[in-house]
């Protein structure tokens, strides 16, 4: 029997989960309407203080599927007109779940970008799990599209800053988050909210939270 066209990467991905047995499992997600490789853990594992401290310095963000991730995923799914035909780039992708939800809604061509290769490997792992494409930004050569995806980001005042650079170059954009800390300037007007929470379901990741999806404040027209 072949093995997958992403095999080797996924053998890759799971040694960088850094927990005993823990290992990438296929998981269909019923409301963003496609699948991701996210880490699954026994559940009987037990680790000392000091493992856990470890691990939690070194969270593959990648192998999770954020509740703003998932929320601004469907809310793609459910209202694809934002980025059908249109040139997408997925900030600070994580497991690639937007973009992903966006090449599926029709995008023209879909970009991903995130300081962790590990990140960038794994949202092309997941693309091709959905039997979509995305392209890998390298460094900061930010390609020019038409609207900017991000979720889970502007809690973190590093990020926000490369985020605000590049919302005054991006015309449109759809931003998801549950707790919003702005960068000075960015005006955002809410179009939804919804409850939903982050998998897999470790310590607090398993309380649901209200996530907002934002955009610019003033008027958006579709084209």
């Amino acid at each position: 029997m072949a093995e997958s066209p992403f095999a080797t990467e996924l053998r890759i991905l799971e040694q960088k989960l850094l927990l005993p047995g823990a290992k990438l499992q296929r998981q269909w997600l019923d409301n963003e309407v496609l699948a991701l490789w996210l880490m699954d853990i026994d559940d009987q594992l037990q680790l000392d203080t000091q493992a856990i401290g470890r691990f939690w310095q070194t969270l593959p963000f990648w192998a999770f599927a954020w509740a703003g991730g998932r929320a601004l995923a469907t809310y793609i799914a459910n209202n694809p007109e934002w980025v059908t035909g249109k040139r997408v780039l997925d900030f600070g992708c994580g497991s690639g779940i937007a973009g992903i939800a966006a090449a599926l809604a029709g995008a023209e061509e879909v970009w991903v970008a995130d300081l962790d290769d590990s990140a960038l490997m794994a949202a092309q792992v997941n693309a091709g799990l959905n039997g979509v494409e995305v392209q890998v930004v390298e460094g900061d050569q930010f390609p020019e599209v038409d609207i900017l995806l991000a979720a889970d980001v502007l809690y973190d005042i590093s990020g926000s800053a490369g985020l605000l650079e590049l919302t005054s170059q991006i015309p449109e954009w759809l931003l998801a988050e549950s707790n919003r800390i702005l960068p000075e300037g960015l005006e955002l007007r809410c179009l939804d909210s919804m409850e939903t929470s982050t998998l897999p379901r470790i310590g607090d990741f398993d309380e649901a939270v209200e996530i907002g999806i934002y955009c610019r404040s003033q008027e958006f027209r579709l084209n």
